[in-house]
């Protein structure tokens, strides 16, 4: 069992076998906990991947080529506050109120491919330390979902236009930040310690 941290996987928590001096494989699972990175856009993103992976050590050593294949799955939120004081003026008595919160959320699920070279040592007792570079590259972005919603104060008759105009461009910015992740390789970088049996 290994535990980590790196980028774009802040922590990760995996299974590693080596099945002979020259090859080994294992499970990984990565988190980046809720950041925003302008790189991407306005949304504020939180991320998880599950990959399997594969090591050929060619020395029998330490230093290893690998790959692994995986799911990415990101979300996006996206929470704005806007002013409808022009609407109520306009419409005195109608029962809008001068303000209203909106929360764009959306989430992509991307199948990764990652490319690997790196170092994992272990020792007599088993304790394994290691070190790796590579890529994460998507390979088919799955479509962006949404769940937004009007927020329930707005009267039926005026929910249309004020979509238009305040909950679409929130959207838009939420899915400009997802399109842009399930396209994008992103360099990694990882070091992982651990026990190997």
């Amino acid at each position: 069992m290994l535990v980590g941290g790196g980028l774009p996987d802040l922590l990760s928590l995996g299974g590693t076998i080596k099945l002979t001096r020259y090859f080994g494989a294992g499970i990984n699972i990565g988190l980046i906990p809720t950041v925003k990175i302008s790189f991407y856009g306005d949304a504020t993103l939180s991320f998880q991947e599950y990959d399997a992976y594969g090591h050929i050590f060619p020395f029998g050593g330490a230093f290893f080529l690998g790959a692994g294949v995986g799911y990415a799955t990101v979300r996006g939120t996206l929470a704005t506050h806007f002013d409808l004081s022009s609407y109520q003026k306009q419409y005195p008595g109608r029962g809008i109120p001068p303000s209203a919160d909106a929360s764009s959320q959306a989430s992509v699920r991307t199948l990764v491919l990652t490319p690997q070279i790196g170092l994992l040592h272990t020792f007599s007792s088993g304790f394994t330390l290691g070190a790796d570079v590579g890529a994460q590259v998507p390979i088919a972005p799955s479509q962006v979902d949404f769940s937004t919603q009007i927020p329930s104060t707005i009267p039926p008759a005026f929910k249309a236009q004020i979509q238009k105009q305040y909950i679409d461009p929130n959207d838009a910015k939420v899915r400009s930040s997802l399109d842009k992740i399930g396209r994008t390789p992103i360099p990694t970088f990882g070091i992982k310690i651990g026990w190997l049996l």
